[in-house]
């Protein structure tokens, strides 16, 4: 009987161990394939945004600081130049998806700045803000309020998405990174 214990404790420590070790090179194959990650194809991995949209959006509701420009929450356009603006909801996945490039693009500067962990994570907030503020116009989509939804959603989303690419850009100057340029022609 002591020696049956024995073999099944030997065995449940053997598996722990083997298991271990497969998430241990799991997550270093892992980092190693974010760490490779090359600056030109991060930047290509960026989806084509109407720059000049963004800003007018996001610049109707926020200052260049990211404050409210409005207490009473009133915004100077209306949903249907939102949508022309923006490209409605596809424009809107546009920025969904290059939310998770702009996070990446601030770790890879953490390799010599690593103050830009900070500023990737408030990417990462901004980003959850995004993507929570998209699901609510698709959902308004699916139950046929998308109309009335989206500039209440869609303006939000976008002046987060405008701020986010200037701490992305401002990471850039503070770290004083060659990239620099080229971030600023691919936002």
């Amino acid at each position: 009987m002591g020696d049956s214990r024995t073999v099944v404790f030997a065995v449940s420590i053997a598996a722990f161990l083997v298991s271990m070790a497969a998430i241990a090179v799991r997550s270093y194959r892992r980092g190693r394939r974010a760490s490779g990650t090359d600056w030109e194809h991060l930047l290509k991995r960026l989806q084509v945004v109407n720059h000049n949209s963004v800003a007018e959006v996001a610049l109707d509701i926020i200052d260049e600081s990211g404050q409210r420009r409005r207490d009473d929450g009133s915004a100077a356009l209306d949903s249907e130049r939102i949508w022309e603006l923006i490209g409605g909801l596809q424009g809107l996945e546009v920025l969904k998806a290059n939310c998770e490039v702009l996070i990446e693009l601030a770790f890879y500067v953490q390799q010599w700045y690593p103050d830009a962990l900070v500023v990737a994570e408030q990417l990462r907030l901004s980003a959850r803000e995004i993507e929570w503020n998209v699901d609510r116009l698709n959902g308004a989509n699916r139950t046929g309020k998308l109309k009335s939804a989206f500039a209440m959603y869609a303006q939000p989303a976008v002046a987060a998405y405008y701020l986010m690419t200037r701490r992305l850009l401002a990471l850039y100057e503070q770290g004083d990174l060659p990239m620099l340029p080229d971030l600023r022609r691919a936002l």
